[in-house]
């Protein structure tokens, strides 16, 4: 049971690449304790699987030597701008690259900062997508995106808050080489038409299954006439996340794990069959399935938890397709209760919805408190989310090998 809570967000490249985590910790005692039992717990090297870390630094941890346990490369800190540079700082920052870490400095805008003495050590600069027009994020790029006096290389760019394509564009333009924010899960809608035709008889499919008249033969019939999706289900259900039961049948399949299990493996397949062009196409069908996993286990193994893991899979799903929500969820019959929280935010799931929205964007306080008006044991949050993670890793790999074994056998 953990007493503290972490989120990461993704930072991606100019190409689309996912290149990294933002890891944001409770900001209690300034996240010294939060970082540090991370650490020590695994739950730190989990949570940014092997990509490099973005965490906010303070005084005291550096002081402390608090980052110089961390594996050589591992993290990047932030250095916020309000950060007084003395030279306890700047030693205890020479002894973090020394054992192979990065800075990045944080929050620098039109005006200069006294951080930026530290630009000679600098690896990243992080500038808001919104400090200004063309014109001024110009001038900050021309001022912290070039070799510092000393410096072997010019710091690379990352545009945070990125909302709005305007943003995109604009830091695009500038130089930035990495990016942040809500514009990625909010893509230019495509044609419905380029919609797989597994996923859309998928969909359909989870309708079937949620409906108690429809038999467990009605479902096998169906899933026998798609070759991609027989083998995509056998293969997911063999997973080592289930325990690997060596099933042979869908009829077996459906009898062993029942209908709740087998309606979420089945809107694991939805995600997955995404064909993922980019870095965002894979972090946002993660996000997908990670934020149904997390609902899911509010209410542990509860009536509703099918249900919600169906409304925090299907809430990212217009972003994952590119579709508008209301054409997905056309093609699958979701009890009026999870429409109306994903369609006008109403009704008893709504709450979960914005648990999950707040949890994501690292507001903690926000998200505490809707746990708690939920009757959700607060001190186990981050254990839902570390979990989430692990399980989506699960999943989507067996839904990735399942889909390739499926086409195989298909062609």
């Amino acid at each position: 049971m953990s007493d503290f809570c972490l989120v990461r967000q993704p930072v991606f490249g100019s190409t689309g690449s996912l290149i990294g985590y933002e890891i944001r910790f409770t900001d209690a005692e300034d996240g010294r304790a939060a970082f540090s039992r991370s650490l020590l717990s695994g739950t730190f090297d989990l949570v940014r699987n092997r990509l490099p870390a973005f965490v906010m630094a303070s005084r005291e941890q550096l002081l402390d030597g608090a980052f110089l346990a961390a594996e050589s490369g591992s993290t990047v800190l932030l250095i916020p701008q309000q950060m007084v540079i003395d030279e306890p700082v700047i030693e205890a920052i020479a002894r973090f690259l020394a054992v192979g870490g990065s800075i990045a400095l944080d929050e620098v805008g039109a005006t200069p900062a006294p951080t930026e003495s530290l630009l000679p050590h600098t690896s990243w600069v992080r500038v808001d997508a919104r400090a200004g027009d063309a014109d001024t994020l110009a001038a900050i790029c021309a001022r912290v995106g070039t070799p510092a006096p000393g410096a072997k290389a010019a710091p690379k760019l990352i545009a945070a808050n990125v909302e709005e394509l305007a943003h995109y564009e604009a830091t695009l333009a500038c130089g930035f080489q990495a990016f942040q924010g809500t514009f990625f899960s909010r893509p230019e809608p495509l044609p419905a038409s380029d919609m797989p035709q597994s996923t859309v008889a998928a969909m359909r499919l989870l309708g079937m299954a949620r409906n108690s008249d429809i038999n467990d033969r009605q479902l096998e019939d169906v899933i026998a006439t798609d070759p991609v999706l027989t083998f995509q289900l056998l293969r997911l259900v063999n997973s080592a996340a289930l325990g690997g039961r060596g099933v042979s049948s869908i009829g077996q399949a459906l009898r062993l794990i029942g209908r709740n299990a087998f309606l979420r493996w089945l809107a694991v397949a939805v995600a997955a069959a995404r064909k993922s062009k980019t870095g965002v196409d894979q972090e946002l069908v993660r996000q997908a399935v990670e934020r149904g996993r997390l609902l899911e286990q509010l209410v542990g193994s509860g009536r509703d938890s099918g249900t919600l893991f169906l409304v925090g899979l299907f809430s990212l799903l217009d972003a994952v397709f590119r579709m508008p929500l209301p054409e997905i969820l056309d093609r699958v019959v979701l009890s009026p209760e999870a429409n109306n929280a994903l369609l006008v935010r109403s009704g008893p799931y709504a709450t979960a919805l914005d648990f999950a929205e707040s949890y994501e964007l690292g507001l903690f306080e926000n998200a505490t408190l809707i746990a708690k008006d939920m009757g959700v044991d607060q001190a186990k949050i981050n254990d839902f989310y570390t979990n989430a993670i692990v399980w989506t890793a699960e999943a989507l790999g067996a839904a990735l090998d399942a889909q390739q074994s499926g086409m195989r056998k298909a062609s």
